[in-house]
Order: structure tokens, then sequence, then C-alpha cells
């Protein structure tokens, strides 16, 4: 088990399920999955997110799924390049010889 809260927040299941639900317009759903994910950023100290999560909930106030998607790849590559950061770092510590 993990215990950094920045980790933790960037494997978190929500990225998925915050995509799933403006894919299918489920827009109360997906209203609740973004207060969710912007209250556990700020819980583990993650501002980066800020601006898009105020974006995202302005589209899904307005219901438009286009804005909402663009808005959302650009979130899901900021954790993608985070977490690969994270696994250059981990693989560097497991070939450091002792």
């Amino acid at each position: 088990m993990n215990t950094d809260p920045k980790l933790e927040f960037y494997k978190s299941q929500d990225f998925m399920r915050l995509g799933q639900a403006i894919s299918r317009k489920q827009w109360q759903s997906a209203a609740m999955i973004i207060r969710r994910m912007d209250t556990r950023a700020k819980e583990a100290g993650i501002a980066e997110f800020e601006k898009n999560f105020t974006g995202l909930r302005q589209c899904i106030n307005r219901r438009d799924d286009r804005e909402a998607k663009q808005i959302l790849a650009m979130v899901v590559n900021k954790r993608a390049g985070y977490l690969n950061q994270q696994t250059k770092e981990e693989e560097r510590w497991q070939n450091i010889p002792t």
C-alpha cells in the first residue's frame, strides 16, 4: 500500500470514471467526481489541476461534452507525465548497486 497522497491521487480511478461520465453525458455523476477529485488534489497539495477542474465544472454546467473532453485530455496527459516520471525514478533507485 502506497502512502504518498500525490501518487495515490494520480493512480486513482477517478480519471477514468470522469471520462466515462462525460462520454455518457452523465452530468450529475461527472460533477460529483470532479468535486471529489478537486478535494483530493487539494488535500495532496496538488495545485496544477485547479484551472482544469474549474474549466471542467463550467463545461459540466453548460453540458458541453466536446470542450469537457478536450480539457480532460489535458488532465490525463499531465497525469501520465507524472506517473511516467515516478516510474523512471523508481527504476533509477532499483538500479543503484548496494
